[in-house]
């Protein structure tokens, strides 16, 4: 039997079809062998939030992509290359009673006076110095790397908000963290603020019609089973060999298979080792995630303008409020995350939140007299991941664990970062592994 043939009798499952998943199952497939991705809900993408407002695809969460996005970008070049629209750097905040606005257009004497306003010099130095550093390396710009493991290993002992000013704390790394964490300043550790520079040192494009495309090809070289919940690992002679499933709610059932991929978030990955691992399982309830919810509201006019495209938020539920794209002016997303939006709301708080978000914005942007169309929600109970404190160590503590017991592999946004681009790294990196 020669090569090519032996792998393509092999099976492979991917559980979790977010974009961990998705790279993870392509990897594998590219390697020749095939390969199962599992979803429990009944759509693929995760995270991605894939809805529809109207007749038009939209995504509820994440939906910008770095222009750094180097790996996450070979993958759509070859699944349909699917159209990108610009969407840069632009967003706004009340500073001194003014709206302030930084935009990656402008020129970086006008980014650095902008941001002079935000902040005393004392500590703008300091967030230089951590900027160079996830500059001078590709590597610091993911959770993991030895430079910020070093300053985990001396700072992480006390939150973010404690090694800065709060006048920096306030107008620039709470947007920074509420934005890809969920979390407040001082819920955040130094020790993994890389990946926060990461964000706002790159400018991005956005997928115009969704990701439903993508997802669409690949489900045409990889299968995709949705509805399906993955309840436990099943072991035998120190390796993983299998899977015990329940398809659409039905019994639940043993699948065999000759590796797996738990391209989950941390909490879910846990329940489905905690019985053949429970020290790993032990580890990955460590991690934190906080909720969110979006809401994509249509208005029948432009409520923003092209020189403001989005408003930080801090005095309430809704972090911020942004055009959903460059050229939908008319339609914004809201976005109710960090402490003042726990716990998630019942749908009539959800609409209040609405009512007073939108009320706030329209008065702050001089907008009078729009009209709402339509609109569409999603609530997350844990869209956020906040990391660990010692994120170096915590990586070296999972490892150890997952290499107890052979074929098993683990991707998610808890071991290279939040941001697309590091969650797509981590699925081709426990591909890899997995394979090895």
């Amino acid at each position: 039997m020669n090569t090519r043939s032996a792998q393509a009798d092999k099976r492979f499952a991917v559980v979790g079809a977010g974009i961990s998943g998705i790279a993870a199952a392509w990897e594998l497939h590219n390697a020749g062998y095939q390969v199962d991705l599992l979803e429990q809900d009944d759509v693929a993408g995760g995270r991605f939030g894939i809805a529809r407002l109207g007749d038009r695809p939209v995504m509820m969460g994440g939906k910008n992509l770095g222009k750094k996005y180097s790996a996450l970008r070979k993958f759509l070049a070859q699944t349909g290359d699917p159209k990108l629209e610009p969407f840069g750097i632009n967003t706004s905040r009340v500073v001194d009673g003014e709206l302030l606005t930084i935009d990656s257009k402008q020129s970086p004497l006008q980014r650095l006076a902008g941001l002079r306003r935000m902040a005393p010099l004392t500590d703008l130095a300091k967030l230089f110095n951590l900027a160079r550093q996830v500059r001078s390396r590709e590597e610091n710009r993911f959770l993991g790397s030895q430079a910020f493991t070093k300053i985990a290993a001396a700072s992480d002992h006390k939150p973010l908000s404690d090694h800065f000013g709060s006048r920096i704390v306030h107008n620039m790394f709470r947007a920074m963290t509420v934005r890809m964490n969920g979390a407040e300043p001082d819920e955040v550790y130094l020790g993994t603020f890389g990946t926060n520079l990461t964000m706002i040192m790159d400018t991005y494009d956005q997928l115009t019609d969704s990701i439903d495309p993508v997802i669409a090809a690949l489900s045409k070289q990889i299968t995709i089973k949705t509805g399906s919940r993955v309840q436990r690992l099943v072991v035998r002679d120190g390796s993983v060999t299998g899977l015990e499933i329940s398809e659409r709610g039905g019994p639940v059932t043993e699948h065999p298979y000759d590796g797996v991929v738990i391209a989950a978030p941390a909490y879910a990955a846990a329940e489905i080792v905690k019985a053949d691992l429970p020290a790993l399982a032990g580890l990955l309830l460590e991690v934190r995630y906080f909720p969110a919810a979006v809401v994509l509201v249509e208005y029948d006019r432009p409520v923003f303008g092209m020189d403001v495209r989005a408003v930080v938020m801090d005095d309430g539920p809704c972090s911020n409020a942004g055009v959903y794209g460059i050229h939908d002016l008319h339609i914004v997303r809201y976005t109710f995350s960090g402490r003042h939006a726990r716990p998630t709301p019942s749908p009539e708080q959800l609409e209040a939140w609405i009512d007073r978000a939108e009320e706030q914005l329209l008065s702050l942007l001089a907008a009078r007299g729009v009209r709402r169309v339509r609109s569409v929600a999603k609530v997350w109970e844990a869209a956020y991941c906040a990391y660990v404190p010692f994120h170096g160590s915590f990586l070296d503590d999972v490892r150890a664990r997952v290499g107890t017991v052979g074929g098993l592999a683990l991707a998610g946004d808890y071991l290279r970062g939040a941001p697309i681009e590091s969650c797509f790294r981590s699925g081709t990196e426990a591909a890899e592994a997995l394979l090895r």
